[in-house]
C-alpha cells in the first residue's frame, strides 16, 4: 500500500513528528494549527466524506495531509497522494500515444482511490 501512496520519503512523516503548535511563530496560527491538527487526526482516523485544509504558504497543510495519509496507510485503507500540478500533468501526458497507462485508466485509479489526497490544489 506505500508504494501504490506515492508518498515516496514523504513516508517518515507522521502526527508523531508534527510540531503541535505547529511552523508558524504566533498564536493565532498556533492555534489554528492545532484545531487543523486535531480534525486531521479525527478524519486519519475514520475516514470519511472530505476533509480540506486551507491556510498559508508554510503553515503546515502539506505535514497534516501526508501525516493524514500515512495513518490511513497504517490502518490499511488504500490511500494515494499526489500534487494537484502533477496530476494534471500525468492526466494530459496519458494522451500520448507512447504513454503507459491511458487516461481513463489513471482516472478511474484516482476516482476509485478510498482515501485520495491532492496537495496544493490552489496553486
Amino acid at each position: 500500500m506505500l508504494r501504490y501512496s506515492n508518498l515516496g520519503p514523504l513516508s517518515r512523516i507522521s502526527f508523531a513528528s508534527t510540531r503541535p503548535d505547529g511552523p508558524l511563530p504566533d498564536a493565532a496560527s498556533s492555534h489554528l494549527f492545532q484545531q487543523a491538527l486535531e480534525a486531521s487526526v479525527r478524519f486519519a482516523d475514520k475516514p470519511s466524506g472530505w476533509l480540506v485544509l486551507t491556510g498559508p504558504s508554510g503553515s503546515g497543510k502539506t505535514h497534516l495531509a501526508v501525516a493524514v495519509a500515512n495513518r490511513c496507510i497504517e490502518y490499511g485503507q488504500t490511500t494515494f497522494f499526489i500534487v494537484v500540478a502533477d496530476l494534471l500533468d500525468h492526466l494530459r501526458g496519458a494522451y500520448s500515444p507512447d504513454n503507459p497507462m491511458s487516461y481513463d485508466e489513471l482516472f478511474d485509479q484516482v476516482r476509485n482511490v478510498p482515501v485520495l489526497v491532492l496537495d496544493d490544489l490552489g496553486s
